[in-house]
């Protein structure tokens, strides 16, 4: 279960964060996770519950993820579109496979709340 690793990770960042701003606890924490980041998000919510309760700053912090969805575009008509497909995604439009990848990828502490 890589998400742990993950988990501790985010943990450590959010916890340097507060102490460099000297807060006093850390009310939530926004993270932004894609689709594509080959991350469970389940099982990622519970490894940072587990993980936060080794640091007394973030005992009632609440952890909010937000999934960013695949985003393409295509590189013959230039459309962007959302789709499930992380392997072989295909144009709505004119049906090409030569796209790019907009986001779905991210994993990114968007923002903190802290109590100083």
């Amino acid at each position: 279960m890589h998400e742990l690793s993950i988990a501790t990770g985010i943990v450590d960042e959010i916890v340097r964060i507060a102490e460099e701003n000297r807060a006093k606890r850390v009310l939530a924490a926004n993270l932004r996770i894609g689709r594509g980041a080959g991350i469970v998000i389940d099982s990622l919510r519970f490894a940072l519950e587990v993980v936060k309760t080794a640091h007394p700053v973030l005992t009632s912090t609440e952890m909010r993820i937000d999934e960013v969805p695949l985003i393409y575009r295509c590189n013959d008509c230039g459309r962007e579109f959302e789709a499930d497909d992380l392997y072989l995604p295909r144009c709505p439009m004119c049906g090409s496979y030569n796209l790019r990848l907009v986001s779905g990828e991210e994993m990114d502490i968007k923002d903190i709340e802290i109590e100083v």
